[in-house]
């Protein structure tokens, strides 16, 4: 039994730090969304995304981000904690105590590890709508008009929390993949190019290091 418990108290000091560092990647994936949501067009984006992910009409998206306060990074964490068994009452009722999300996560022993995957995942498809969105926006516009959609009043005070480096990170990235839909003496390019997966490589080695520079886009 003592060593059992040796055991235990060896091994906790690791799982702590593993657990801490896996939220962190996931947070700075999350207000990597925030960021993204910036302008109009980011916001509009990744309210589509958002809403074909988590299979809810963008009004009740739109209708938990002004009631909550919530910008959409928050918005993408409280709905992880509700595929998990929390309910956005619980949700609500603890941030009107003034609770951080992020704590109100900690308390519900979140899976850092699932959410900081399911982050990435979400990061990479709002940029495969941006890109998809500069290919050909006449979709985009008529899911806006089926939608009754207006970006420019989708606006929570929470949206300004982004700090100016992960706003120029975001707009980075943005222009990137406008760019990459952009017509080129070849055709089109191909999202799974070679200069794509180079130029991912080089972001994520940037981030892995908390540096403040944006790799240069594919070309050049």
């Amino acid at each position: 039994m003592r060593a059992l418990y040796l055991a235990i108290l060896l091994i906790a000091p690791s799982v702590i730090s593993a657990r801490a560092d896996d939220q962190e990647k996931a947070e700075k994936q999350i207000r990597m969304m925030t960021a993204t949501s910036w302008d109009d067009t980011g916001r509009s984006i990744v309210s589509r995304i958002f809403a074909d992910v988590f299979k809810v009409p963008r009004s009740q998206l739109l209708a938990e981000r002004r009631a909550q306060g919530l910008s959409y990074g928050s918005l993408f964490l409280a709905h992880e904690l509700i595929s998990s068994g929390s309910t956005m009452h619980q949700i609500s009722l603890q941030l009107r105590a003034n609770k951080a999300l992020s704590a109100i996560a900690n308390s519900s022993n979140a899976d850092w590890k699932r959410i900081k995957s399911d982050a990435k995942k979400m990061n990479d498809r709002i940029n495969t709508g941006i890109y998809k969105h500069f290919l050909h926006d006449d979709a985009d516009k008529r899911r806006d008009l089926v939608d009754g959609y207006v970006a420019s009043a989708d606006l929570v005070r929470a949206d300004l929390e982004s700090t100016p480096d992960e706003v120029i990170k975001a707009q980075a990235n943005y222009i990137v993949w406008r760019n990459l839909a952009a017509p080129r003496t070849s055709g089109q390019v191909n999202t799974s190019s070679a200069a794509v997966e180079n130029y991912n490589k080089a972001r994520d080695a940037i981030a892995a290091t908390h540096g403040t520079t944006s790799p240069a886009a594919p070309g050049q």
